[in-house]
């Protein structure tokens, strides 16, 4: 095309998309209109005039906990239909609107790892069925693009002779000259470590002295031919060490090393375990070690008064970015929530991160994900098992110092069947109990976070999760059936089927999360109906009756529809 066939023919795609909005808010959108639409939309390579609205902006106190459903876009319509059919969408009437009903369709791709990235046609599919009429959310992705800085200089001290320091003191400065000797004369940044490997035969004594005399070499400014050191450089020491508990005593000993002569930077390098590998790589020492080890380790060198971390350093400014090109394209395709997230990163890692991210996104909802099964890498301990809640926490403070709304709590490792939701203390199929779930979700709330949650809930969690007034939930297997394989997902050799939303699985779980909110809410008989109703349900569903469960579903509906009205006039008194 000349580039003026080019401007009418983009013109003409924003007309279409225009044309498209007017009919569907009239109910009349023709299948020739919805192809154009769709060819517009592609073109265009989003909505250009998405709304404004994104999910922070959800009133779940008024309209009760926020559903999203886990679909590419086939399913679309039949999830759009059980939100119309919902009990609070038909006490709305004429008021519904996409941010009351409070139900979207989560566009994401279930593969055999989990959920993945939608595409461009999944993009257009959810858009199409969507668009002005109910809210789309959408996962950019659960790992990030892990790219790390280069490894720093190492210089290696095999022996402690007057010629081998000298030599290694040569060495250490002609490290440090181009961060001395910059284009503007001011000295930048840098490390240095000093590799005294296993097959050395220098004692502890002499390795202490050896490492001392050099690390006075470099904080006097001498490594750097100055009067004194410049602001960032210093001497580390590094250590090549082995799996299990061989490892962790190698790793003790180059920390206690280290703290004996100074030297408050201790980085490991060594063999990647078996759940490391499994996983693609984990976090900072747990590429590594168990967080068994990882613990004590980090303790250990907290009280000697040295850094303990291992020898990839993420670069996080380009991790950054990688995220936001995955929400942009999000937010331009028309999704009122990006999730992203943030693992295998340390706590550290996810700080620098998450404060770049929500710089660039200020005014839209970008949800950094948590994945309790992954635990908390801080630096100064493992958060894992009972000490999940602690992390959680701790993570909650970091992404709250940069003004995010929006979070999720979910797990990632969904082949191993475990989920989010403890039955008891004492499951070990899941991560928290529903009291250390309504603890955190005050927890955020006091730091002006809306918390979703998600990792395998059935129809009970959602019913307790809505009893508990959380912000919202994700569910993929309580509202959806198993189909044939097909499509995009043939070349997964994980996937035995498919799970694609149905319109009645859907609207049960809505009902359901709705009945448990209202239950929680109202006072006297309404809320006494909702219970016992739901009971009967939950009952049938476990009977495996789903005759009876259909029929009580509806009778549910109806007094929820009536709970609903009763608890806006009630709210209004007030």
């Amino acid at each position: 095309m000349t580039p003026r066939e080019d401007r009418r023919f983009a013109n003409d795609c924003l007309k279409t998309i225009a044309a498209y909005r007017r009919a569907i808010a009239r109910g009349k959108a023709s299948s020739s209109l919805k192809k154009r639409a769709r060819r517009a939309f592609l073109h265009l390579g989003g909505d250009p005039a998405r709304s404004t609205v994104s999910l922070r902006d959800y009133d779940h106190t008024r309209y009760g906990p926020f559903l999203g459903v886990s679909d590419e876009g086939s399913a679309a319509a039949a999830i759009r239909a059980a939100a119309y059919e919902s009990p609070k969408a038909l006490a709305l009437g004429a008021r519904r609107t996409p941010l009351a009903i409070g139900l979207a369709i989560d566009a994401e791709r279930l593969g055999g790892v989990g959920e993945v990235a939608v595409g461009p046609e999944e993009y257009a599919d959810v858009w199409q069925e969507s668009v002005d009429r109910i809210l789309v959310t959408t996962n950019i992705g659960t790992r990030v693009n892990v790219r790390f800085y280069r490894r720093e200089q190492i210089v290696m001290l095999v022996r402690g002779d007057r010629a081998a320091i000298l030599k290694a003191k040569a060495a250490i400065a002609a490290a440090f000259t181009p961060f001395v000797e910059t284009p503007d004369n001011r000295p930048r940044p840098a490390t240095v470590l000093i590799d005294i490997p296993r097959f050395s035969r220098m004692t502890v004594v002499r390795k202490r002295a050896a490492l001392r005399t050099l690390n006075r070499f470099v904080t006097s400014g001498a490594a750097a031919g100055r009067k004194r050191a410049p602001r960032g450089q210093r001497l580390g020491l590094t250590a090549w060490v082995r799996r299990g508990l061989e490892g962790k005593a190698e790793a003790k000993a180059a920390i206690e090393l280290a703290a004996s002569a100074g030297v408050d930077l201790v980085v490991l390098n060594g063999v990647k375990s078996k759940r490391a590998d499994a996983a693609g790589s984990l976090a900072g020492l747990l590429d590594y070690f168990e967080p068994g080890i990882v613990g004590p380790l980090l303790r250990h060198a907290r009280e000697s008064g040295v850094l303990l971390r291992a020898a990839n350093l993420p670069d996080t400014d380009t991790i950054a970015r990688s995220i936001w090109v995955g929400l942009t394209t999000a937010r331009n395709m028309g999704a009122n929530l990006g999730k992203y997230g943030c693992f295998p990163l340390t706590l550290a890692e996810i700080d620098q991160v998450v404060e770049q991210v929500q710089s660039w996104l200020p005014d839209w909802s970008a949800a950094p994900v948590l994945f309790v099964d992954q635990g908390v890498l801080r630096p100064e301990a493992v958060d894992v098992g009972h000490d999940l809640p602690r992390g959680v926490e701790a993570w909650l403070d970091t992404v709250a110092r940069h003004r995010v709304r929006v979070v999720l709590i979910d797990t990632v490792d969904k082949a191993s069947g475990r989920g989010l939701l403890k039955k008891d203390r004492n499951d070990k199929t899941g991560f928290l109990t529903a009291r250390q779930v309504e603890r955190l979700e005050a927890y955020a709330r006091r730091r002006r976070i809306k918390t979703l949650w998600a990792g395998g809930f059935h129809l009970r969690d959602a019913f307790a999760l809505g009893k508990l007034g959380v912000f919202g939930i994700y569910v993929t297997t309580a509202a959806a059936t198993t189909i044939p394989v097909g499509g995009s997902y043939v070349r997964d050799p994980a996937l035995a089927g498919v799970k694609e939303p149905s319109r009645e699985a859907v609207l049960r779980t809505k009902v359901l999360l709705e009945a448990g909110f209202l239950a929680s809410r109202l006072n006297g008989d309404g809320a006494a109906v909702i219970e016992r109703e739901a009971q009967v349900v939950l009952a049938a569903l476990d009977a495996g009756d789903p005759d009876c469960a259909a029929a009580r579903t509806a009778t549910l509906a109806r007094a929820c529809e009536r709970g609903w009205r009763a608890f806006w006039k009630k709210g209004q008194r007030q």
